[in-house]
């Protein structure tokens, strides 16, 4: 029986950034960059309540509004670490469904 699927931090190797994976599509990873940065390309990011990934103390994380999808060969094999008890299924961050690649 297949797991359903979490969302989670994993590194995105095309930045070595962490990003926010919210869904998957056969190959693929559905995901939004994460940054230090209140903007991105002048459109505001969401901002979390506390940075939930271990080892990112004192520093705040945003969310990018834009969704993007690419390979999952792209992405860390592993998820990130979060702290105990955060919960990182963030229901402000709907899943789109027409992504072109």
């Amino acid at each position: 029986m297949k797991k359903p699927f979490r969302r989670h931090f994993r590194i995105y190797f095309r930045n070595n950034h962490p990003a926010y994976i919210v869904g998957e599509d056969n190959d693929n990873y559905i995901f939004h960059r994460t940054t230090e940065s209140e903007t991105s390309g002048g459109k505001k990011n969401w901002k979390t309540e506390r940075n939930p990934l271990k080892g990112h103390h004192g520093r705040q994380l945003y969310i990018v509004k834009a969704e993007q999808k690419d390979k999952k060969g792209r992405f860390s094999p592993f998820e990130l670490e979060t702290f105990k008890g955060v919960d990182v299924g963030y229901s402000y961050i709907k899943l789109k469904k027409d992504i072109k690649k």
